[in-house]
């Protein structure tokens, strides 16, 4: 199971607080690291129950804004307390693009009418992936039609990371000043040119590349700035001894303006125009 952590707006925390923050809540200009670090405490947590516990996801007005891997099942007692004791839980922020991050990011958590408890905990993120695989194309593989996901750490690596460089490099080129914004944002760089600035955002798959996985995080944001986002989709990348073929596939630079007729939930499958239906 996971464990959801309900978010209030960023709030200036007590100057005797336990764990020695100045605020916490949500911050949309935190990084995911701040984020975590100032909101994995203080809570009133069952020992036995946290203790089989391996994910964490913090969750703002009404869905998943980050995703950690716990990584002490006795986590942190927090001094100070009076009566019912409270924990902080110790774990590390899961990175844009690993698997439990992908099924978790961005969905929905529903609690109760008017209830004021912070804490609800879901099911079990892999069980769920385990569920999805079975579908058609859940896999990034050569012979799939769209992007799916891939579970080897080293490969999902090195194909983002080649299709980052490679859509910055095609700005670049161009005359573009870049600068890579992966780790922060919900989007992967942001180009400037004179007064110009666009954000751009890569997607890098094994498969044909009629459809690539976006998050809701970029599709809002993009929603939220339509006209000067661009997605950049390397579609058939291949190996050769370990490494990306530079020769291989196909890229592709597209306006990134996803309306409801090119998305599909899982996150989302954006189906790129002009591609198969």
């Amino acid at each position: 199971m996971v464990i959801n952590i309900r978010l209030t707006s960023r709030q200036i925390a007590e100057s005797d607080d336990p764990l020695g923050r100045d605020w916490y809540g949500y911050d949309p200009d935190a990084t995911p690291e701040q984020l975590w670090a100032h909101n994995r405490g203080d809570w009133y947590l069952d020992a036995g129950r946290i203790a089989s516990e391996r994910w964490a996801a913090l969750t703002y007005q009404g869905r998943v804004v980050l995703v950690a891997e716990l990584n002490d099942p006795a986590h942190e007692l927090l001094a100070g307390n009076t009566g019912r004791p409270k924990k902080a839980l110790i774990g590390r922020v899961l990175a844009a693009g690993d698997t439990i991050h992908v099924a978790l990011i961005g969905t929905q958590v529903k609690y109760a009418p008017h209830s004021r408890t912070a804490i609800l905990y879901g099911p079990d993120p892999e069980a769920a992936d385990a569920a999805d695989l079975d579908l058609p194309e859940a896999w990034d593989q050569p012979d799939a039609r769209g992007q799916g996901l891939q579970m080897d750490t080293e490969v999902r690596r090195a194909i983002e990371n080649a299709a980052q460089d490679r859509l910055m490099s095609y700005y670049q080129d161009r005359g573009w000043t870049v600068t890579d914004t992966r780790q922060n944002c919900p989007y992967d760089a942001i180009a400037v040119r004179d007064a110009e600035r666009i954000y751009l955002e890569a997607k890098g798959t094994q498969s044909s590349g009629d459809s690539v996985i976006v998050t809701r995080n970029e599709v809002d944001h993009a929603r939220q700035h339509p006209g000067l986002c661009v997605i950049g989709v390397w579609s058939g990348i291949r190996f050769i001894n370990g490494m990306v073929d530079p020769e291989a596939g196909d890229f592709r630079v597209l306006a990134f303006d996803p309306d409801d007729r090119h998305l599909r939930p899982r996150d989302f499958d954006w189906m790129l125009p002009g591609g198969a239906s």
